[in-house]
């Protein structure tokens, strides 16, 4: 009786550190990534850095690769509020699709004025948080990058929509497996 006590004791214990696993998981967020207004054309997007361990914690709120995109209709607000939860400095900067395959990114490369986070080729610290504002101008395919060198080429960057068929904004997200 008291090995089978000690044995479900033991159990219970490795269930609830999780059996030793330290792979980190994306947050579970309490409000969804992207909110918006239709009456004052704008969307609030929130953006992780190095959220959970997804894509070796290259990644947007658990997103890597293009698997995350926002949808906007073109002339529309958006705000960013970048936050980087990893230990490796990280930034975003929305520059047009055809740009993003690059090892290091520059204020020429900008998609839209505003559309950066400070010193995005250095990075912001584990904490690290800011709101940054621009607007959609121009219809087209961009894509939100980390600018740290590599960080982009590693797969740390997803997709923005800017339509002008769009009636209102959308996220969509397309895990691959």
């Amino acid at each position: 009786m008291r090995a089978r006590s000690l044995w479900a004791l033991a159990a219970g214990a490795m269930v609830s550190v999780g059996c030793g696993t330290t792979t980190p998981q994306p947050s579970k967020p309490l409000a969804p990534l992207a909110t918006w207004n239709a009456a004052h054309h704008l969307v609030e997007w929130t953006v992780v850095a190095g959220d959970g361990g997804e894509n070796g914690g290259m990644n947007f709120d658990g997103y890597a690769n293009g698997e995350m995109t926002l949808v906007v209709p073109v002339g529309w607000r958006v705000e960013v509020h970048f936050r980087n939860a990893s230990f490796t400095p990280h930034s975003a900067m929305v520059v047009p699709e055809g740009d993003r395959d690059r090892g290091s990114f520059d204020s020429s490369l900008l998609a839209f004025p505003g559309a950066e986070t400070s010193n995005p080729s250095e990075g912001s610290p584990k904490g690290a948080a800011e709101n940054v504002e621009f607007t959609a101008s121009r219809a087209g395919n961009y894509s939100l990058v980390c600018a740290v060198p590599g960080h982009a080429l590693a797969g740390m960057w997803d997709k923005l929509v800017v339509s002008s068929q769009a009636k209102q904004p959308s996220l969509l997200v397309n895990r691959s497996s």
